[in-house]
């Protein structure tokens, strides 16, 4: 847990003993980061969270407190991604995570592996779910996608064209760049166009932009 300039700085919080041993073992083996404090409680997070850090990792149900709380102060900042790790699959916690700003959810019974490539996919862009839970995810997508459940809804987003064919590529999980070289596109050209998604659909995260083009039907 030496201090690296280099790394990104990462806290963990989680509750239950062997599973905070077993992800503190995937950072620190893990070449871009560095473990800052791995809380073992909702107060001990609540502490941690007060330390600079790039990249939290944490639990949703701590015993003494919700994950979501952190989920939300760490999007809040802008800067800051998510990584939600639980024994939660159920469609509720997802999208509360989600909605909550959550850059990836991956649950408890993922291998090791599972776990370090979904933390290299959020730092590089991406927002990987665990595929256990997706299929419920998808479910519930679809049917908020009903005309009975989108009648009365403000209307759809309007997006050109081209926001649309970046928004259907970053839903299928891939990076700013892969897109650029997908489209034959500047990365930066990506970007700008994100935030223009972001500012039309008005939300701030990946997540909350792929699930409501979701729900609007501009994505399937």
């Amino acid at each position: 847990m030496s201090d690296d300039p280099g790394k990104i700085k990462t806290i963990l919080i989680e509750d239950v003993p062997a599973a905070r041993a077993a992800f503190t073992e995937v950072i620190d083996l893990h070449p871009r980061l560095h473990l800052v404090e791995a809380a073992a409680s909702w107060a001990e997070g609540k502490k941690a969270l007060e330390q600079d850090y790039d990249l939290l990792i944490t639990d949703l149900d701590l015993g003494d407190g919700t994950g979501l709380d952190f989920v939300k102060q760490a999007s809040a900042s802008g800067d800051k991604k998510v990584i939600v790790i639980t024994v939660l699959g159920d469609v509720k916690s997802v999208m509360a995570s989600v909605e909550a700003g959550a850059d990836g959810y991956v649950l408890k019974s993922a291998q090791p592996e599972e776990l370090k490539s979904a933390i290299t996919t959020v730092l590089e862009g991406g927002a990987p779910i665990s595929a256990a839970v997706a299929g419920h995810l998808l479910k519930k997508i679809r049917s908020e996608n009903t005309p009975q459940a989108i009648e009365g809804d403000r209307p759809a987003t309007r997006l050109t064209s081209r926001e649309v064919e970046i928004l259907t590529e970053l839903a299928r999980g891939f990076t700013n760049k892969e897109v650029a070289r997908q489209l034959g596109i500047s990365p930066y050209t990506v970007a700008e166009h994100v935030k223009a998604i972001y500012r039309k659909m008005a939300v701030s995260t990946r997540s909350e932009a792929v699930s409501q083009a979701y729900r609007e039907g501009l994505i399937r």
